[in-house]
């Protein structure tokens, strides 16, 4: 039978009382606690990095938790940047659309593309989260273009992850 609950001092978290899921080892565990008197209102930080990713590339980050936890990440591109610091973040997304432009009898196109941007984020596996520089043209005149390097910042949390990957 494991050890479900401690009041006292844990090896990795201090003074709390604390009750581990059913079959955890309340003294060992690394999974998320049934109770945990030092989370209050919010997470508890695991891990934090930041970083790039070059255009079209990923970037992993290893949490080694052996679970999906809770995480946050939030980017920006080279143009929000002011002395290294982000005067402007975005949450994860990324979208397509469908680019057209035409003359302005709007009786010729002149030009269109597929469009894709954003960044992409997903557990890969139980002890790392992707980020990927999703951008992507299809067609039309955009082909040659570049595309930017982003920014992100993320942060891993201990709690398991409820947002089915989405992270907050």
């Amino acid at each position: 039978m494991a050890n479900r609950i401690l009041i006292g001092s844990r090896a990795t978290g201090g003074y709390g009382l604390y009750v581990g899921k059913s079959g955890q080892n309340v003294l060992t565990t690394t999974e998320p606690m049934q109770f945990d008197s030092r989370m209050g209102a919010s997470a508890i930080v695991q891990s934090f990095g930041q970083n790039s990713i070059s255009g079209g590339g990923t970037s992993d980050f290893t949490h080694n938790l052996g679970y999906n936890p809770l995480f946050a990440v939030r980017w920006n591109l080279p143009s929000d940047l002011s002395s290294g610091v982000a005067q402007r973040v975005y949450t994860p997304a990324f979208a397509d659309s469908d680019v057209e432009e035409r003359d302005d009898d709007r009786d010729e196109t002149i030009f269109e593309a597929e469009v894709g941007f954003g960044i992409r984020v997903s557990h890969l596996n139980t002890n790392t989260i992707r980020l990927e520089n999703y951008f992507s043209v299809d067609d039309g005149d955009l082909s040659g273009e570049t595309p930017p390097t982003l920014y992100y910042a993320i942060v891993v949390f201990h709690e398991a992850d409820y947002t089915g990957g989405t992270g907050l």
